[in-house]
């Protein structure tokens, strides 16, 4: 068998993930999966990275036989009798890059600590599988943004934040019974104290509320 063949015959074993009572996640990122790669439920975002593989890996094969091609025709002398795989050219990017969830704007990509964000992305999707509380959710994604377009918050400030907001997040997405409650506090009180020369402490005040703090 071909190696594209290969690569069309593992596509075909994306299929629908079983789901029995409760939302299925990604064993990859923890996102809610909606397929089943091999056995591994598998998310959208997680599932167009595998495409993207293989088309990647499919496209290098047909660059390969299409040198191959070149250089018979360089030996024979003969042009045009054997046609050639058109190759797909990438899509470049050009808005804002977008974690999922949460869109980070250009100016501060190449500063922040995009795996801070990604944290905070997954304990997001998590809160959302596991808890079913959208508001503050959507509250923690909304200060996420505010704190990275935030101009009187220095790099640091904000990497500093969004790490504290990931762990924070993640201890919302636990049962009750299973948060460390002293942890919570800790990270609430941090955060306020690093937003305090900004105009977030009426947003930040709102999370707090909905936390129970």
């Amino acid at each position: 068998m071909s190696r594209c063949g290969r690569a069309r015959r593992l596509l075909s074993k994306v299929r629908q993930p079983e789901r029995k009572g409760t939302v299925t996640v990604c064993d990859q990122c923890g996102k809610p999966a909606i397929y089943n790669v091999d056995g591994h439920p598998i998310c959208v975002d997680c599932n167009l990275k595998i495409q993207q593989a293989f088309q990647i890996r499919d496209n290098a094969i047909k660059q390969q036989i299409n040198f191959l091609l070149d250089q018979a025709d360089a030996v024979t002398g003969l042009t045009g009798v054997m046609g050639r795989y058109k190759i797909q050219a990438p899509v470049i990017h050009q808005g804002p890059v977008s974690f999922h969830s949460i869109n980070v704007d250009r100016s501060v990509v190449g500063a922040i600590n995009t795996g801070n964000v990604k944290k905070m992305e997954v304990a997001l999707n998590n809160i959302h599988a596991k808890n079913q509380n959208p508001k503050l959710e959507q509250e923690l994604k909304d200060f996420t943004e505010a704190v990275l377009r935030e101009a009187r918050l220095s790099v640091q400030a904000k990497n500093d934040i969004v790490e504290q907001l990931s762990v924070l997040a993640a201890q919302v997405a636990m049962p009750e019974g299973s948060r460390i409650v002293v942890v919570m506090k800790a990270l609430v009180t941090s955060i306020a104290a690093n937003i305090a020369s900004t105009g977030l402490i009426e947003h930040w005040a709102s999370i707090k509320h909905a936390l129970g703090f």
